[in-house]
């Protein structure tokens, strides 16, 4: 792909998130819950993936819109101290940085309340086209939570990413009016990673060998279903694969989806071959959810791909 600056540009939607944990039940109306634990940490598809990238050891620049607040602040700090290139990232007085409220279970499979703030007025004229032009990948995060930038000026921008070799790739955010939104932009895509529930709405199939026909359909590149415990299905047009999970205890699965794009797009930019790039991506994700927060469990390359030389993944061939 050439001498880039970047490796990978992350733009997207940017949010404060606040865990607590463990909490299993709602209070009744005018009572308390109590529970044990709460942190804030940042978040947001478009910084998760960028910051997990960055752990990797990836050069990564992000861009986003935030608050001209308290938040804003703690996200840029954030920013600062994972070494990745933010001034892409702009702030705004009209509202205010995102925010989620995470409910950890014990099960980990977290319950969110989340405002749109800041991310809502996040459009093309906030990204620079330079900093497009000097990766390999553009990331667009977030995806039908961005009412500035979703629909026809995401497929322009991801056009004129593609038009100047630069491989693209969204993830989306289940929404109801981001459906068709969403599907006018499939075509102009390099890599595409939902996860089953995501591709059931998208497409309107249940069976994952379907929804994987479907995005392959659409004329996209590379395409991987994420099937949660069951591993993840995936193909780049030619073939087609299974895959299993590491066997690790799931503290917290925030951040997880994000973290196996980022392990993906990690091997990709290196010109790895797509089983290696799903190995990788599996297990960048099962050292995610090992601890609660969306990125705190991300760990350099090396620590990574010396867990997969240990715990070995295969892919299983699968007739597409």
């Amino acid at each position: 792909m050439g001498n880039k600056t970047f490796d990978v540009t992350s733009v997207g939607i940017m949010v404060c998130d606040v865990f607590g944990k463990t909490i299993d039940t709602f209070p009744e109306p005018g009572t308390s819950v109590f529970f044990e634990q709460m942190e804030m940490h940042p978040g947001g598809c478009a910084y998760n993936t960028g910051v997990d990238l960055a752990r990797l050891g990836s050069r990564v620049a992000l861009g986003g819109l935030i608050g001209d607040d308290a938040f804003g602040d703690t996200l840029l700090e954030h920013m600062r101290r994972e070494k990745v290139d933010s001034s892409g990232v702009r702030r705004t007085g009209l509202k205010a940085t995102s925010f989620s409220f995470v409910m950890v279970p014990a099960s980990g499979n977290r319950r969110i309340y989340t405002s749109f703030g800041a991310n809502g007025l996040y459009g093309p004229e906030h990204i620079d086209t330079q900093t497009v032009l000097g990766s390999r990948i553009l990331h667009v995060g977030g995806v039908s939570m961005m009412d500035s930038l979703d629909g026809e000026p995401l497929r322009r921008l991801l056009s004129f990413a593609r038009d100047n070799g630069v491989k693209t790739c969204v993830d989306p955010v289940y929404r109801e009016s981001g459906r068709e939104k969403l599907e006018d932009c499939l075509p102009y895509l390099t890599y595409f990673m939902p996860n089953n529930e995501e591709s059931v709405f998208i497409t309107g199939y249940t069976d994952p060998m379907d929804q994987l026909r479907f995005y392959l359909d659409k004329g996209i590149e590379t395409v991987v279903v994420k099937l949660g415990k069951e591993g993840c299905l995936f193909s780049n047009g030619k073939a087609a694969w299974r895959m299993g999970v590491q066997p690790v205890e799931a503290v917290d699965t925030c951040g997880a989806g994000d973290a196996f794009i980022a392990g993906f797009l990690h091997g990709a930019a290196r010109g790895w071959e797509v089983t290696q790039c799903a190995r990788f991506a599996t297990t960048v994700a099962a050292f995610c959810v090992s601890a609660v927060g969306t990125t705190q469990a991300v760990p350099p390359e090396e620590t990574v791909l010396q867990y997969l030389r240990e715990h070995p993944l295969s892919a299983e061939e699968t007739a597409l």
